[in-house]
């Protein structure tokens, strides 16, 4: 009755098809002869197959010991295979790093930090995905992305945001406005103003509306858009002036003016994995670059 293989002899086996003797096939795997010897017999013991015969003094494979090779040799591939995946994962990961954000960090932070990280890891497949702070809730949610990044909060129970770094909205203004002098602009010396602003339920929208109204100052804007990056172009083109996120306002540097708001208008980056999956190594680099753009490398993301 047909035995059990076991790796020796196979690994017995396959030495002694590549060399074409068991002398060689011993040098090959550091052991003995009549080591060798033994396994083939055990091998053709167990197996119940004529996997050799000697010819003028060789052994020469049968067909059915052919046959045989040739399945080891896939599985010796396939194990080649997963032991060169293993070595690329402990080397860079997975290789592939998901990005998820909200368009302006998108243009206003994520290049620098992208850039940096491809210095280490050329190789990496890295997709970025910008959309809405919700829609970034949605994607953590199903695995679709590693890491998001929004100014907007996450509301969602099945992963914890980390806020990384708070800064101050600031005021974008065309570069012939007749307060172009001013150091800082005061909530009070936009009255009269257009002011650009983003959609309502957007939460730097909503906290802008509700300076306005401790002002006194009307919380009616007469153009709204869903994007920061339109309210900077249309600052730039002498529409209006705007409130934004540092993040974006400094991309458009040249073509408006970015001053200091009072009272200041506190934006919070945040940063989210899921809890469903542990953060890839490329992930954590990739957070650590992160929070030294940011100078956050001493707050609590860092153990993330």
């Amino acid at each position: 009755m047909a035995r059990n293989l076991n790796f020796q002899q196979i690994e017995a086996f396959k030495a002694v098809m590549q060399t074409g003797t068991t002398t060689r096939a011993a040098a090959m795997l550091n052991t003995t002869q009549p080591s060798i010897s033994r396994r083939i017999a055990e091998l053709q013991s167990a197996t119940e197959l004529t996997l050799f015969d000697l010819h003028q003094g060789r052994l020469r494979p049968t067909s059915e010991g052919n046959f045989l090779y040739k399945a080891i040799q896939q599985h010796f591939a396939g194990l080649q295979k997963i032991e060169s995946i293993v070595a690329i994962m402990r080397e860079s990961g997975t290789q592939t790093l998901r990005l998820g954000c909200t368009p302006t960090l998108g243009i206003g932070l994520l290049p620098e930090v992208v850039g940096e990280f491809l210095k280490k890891y050329p190789n990496t497949h890295i997709s970025i995905q910008t959309m809405s702070t919700h829609q970034l809730e949605g994607f953590l949610n199903q695995d679709l992305i590693d890491l998001a990044l929004a100014t907007g909060e996450f509301n969602h129970s099945d992963f914890q945001p980390v806020v990384i770094k708070t800064t101050p909205a600031v005021c974008v203004l065309p570069l012939n406005h007749p307060l172009k002098d001013a150091d800082t602009i005061e909530l009070p010396m936009l009255k009269g103003e257009r002011i650009l602003s983003i959609s309502e339920t957007d939460e730097l929208c909503m906290k802008i509306k509700e300076q306005l109204l401790k002002h006194g100052m009307p919380d009616y804007f007469s153009v709204q858009t869903t994007s920061s990056i339109t309210v900077c172009a249309l600052v730039a083109a002498g529409i209006g002036v705007g409130i934004v996120t540092p993040y974006i306002a400094n991309t458009f540097l040249g073509q408006l003016l970015i001053k200091p708001l009072k009272p200041s208008i506190a934006i919070d980056l945040q940063m989210a994995t899921s809890v469903n999956t542990a953060p890839s190594l490329l992930t954590r680099y990739f957070i650590s670059l992160l929070l030294k753009k940011t100078n956050a490398s001493g707050e609590k993301a860092a153990s993330v």
